[in-house]
């Protein structure tokens, strides 16, 4: 019940590598678009999300279960490898902050905070944590969560895993930014589903197995089909080689 009852309580332009900064950084915004491939052999995945065009603000969402227990702004993890003792399918997450209020240009000194569960689902710094595994708890962990600050191109990089899941949820990455201390956006990162279920079958995580909550019947994402197509990671990789996520979040400052 306290998962259930914590869930209850970012648009975003994503494109692979540099053209996420020569999109943004452009004066003119295009009608966006979207194109998904994915191609599966075996236990390994190729995958590509692009979104192109369109400066808008990402959609916030709640801020969800297991932030940092004294609260995302008291969070002493700065650090890049938030991935500590933890095992599953290596995710490298570059993240991209605009301004949508000035033509996307890119925005310094932001600091984004990001946690999210384990391959069996669980969070770090909380007891009574029912899943997989029994409830358990794992209070005094700080794994798979940390900070960054972008620099001078509005970027900053996390190395962590790919998500695992528990019930109730699609599979997802939280998120807050903030800007000289003051919260601007809270959100919440969505993964293809196609993936997903590549990922979630291979070796660290076919105990679990295949997430049966759809980003689309999802308590958070599925409430608005728009609002879903723009939280969801841009994703290349294999889960031989692991993933590479770009996201952008949108904030009108």
């Amino acid at each position: 019940m306290e998962r259930k009852n914590f869930l209850r309580s970012f648009v975003v332009a994503a494109a692979a590598g540099p053209m996420i900064l020569d999109a943004c950084k452009k004066d003119t915004v295009t009608p966006s678009s979207t194109t998904t491939t994915t191609t599966t052999t075996g236990t390994s995945t190729t995958g590509s999300t692009t979104t192109t065009g369109g400066c808008v603000v990402s959609p916030t969402e709640e801020e969800g279960p297991y932030p940092y227990a004294s609260g995302e702004k008291n969070n002493p993890l700065n650090r890049v490898d938030v991935t500590e003792d933890q095992t599953g399918v290596p995710l490298t997450l570059t993240l991209l902050v605009v301004n949508t209020n000035d033509n996307c240009n890119v925005v310094p000194n932001v600091r984004v905070d990001i946690w999210h569960c384990n391959n069996e689902g669980y969070y770090s710094g909380y007891a009574n944590q029912p899943g997989l595994l029994g409830t358990q708890s794992y209070v005094g962990k700080t794994w798979l969560r940390g900070y960054q600050t972008t620099d001078a191109n509005g970027q900053l990089k996390f190395t962590t895993i790919y998500p695992g899941w528990y019930s109730g949820r699609a599979t997802h990455i939280h998120f807050e930014a903030f800007i000289s201390g003051t919260l601007k956006k809270i959100g919440q990162m969505a993964f293809s589903e196609a993936i997903s279920d590549v990922v979630q079958v291979s070796t660290l995580y076919v105990a679990h197995g295949k997430n049966p909550t759809r980003n689309a019947t999802d308590s958070v994402f599925g409430d608005s089909a728009t609002d879903l197509a723009n939280e969801t990671l841009s994703l290349a990789g294999s889960v031989a080689d692991g993933y590479a996520g770009t996201y952008t979040i949108g904030l009108a400052l």
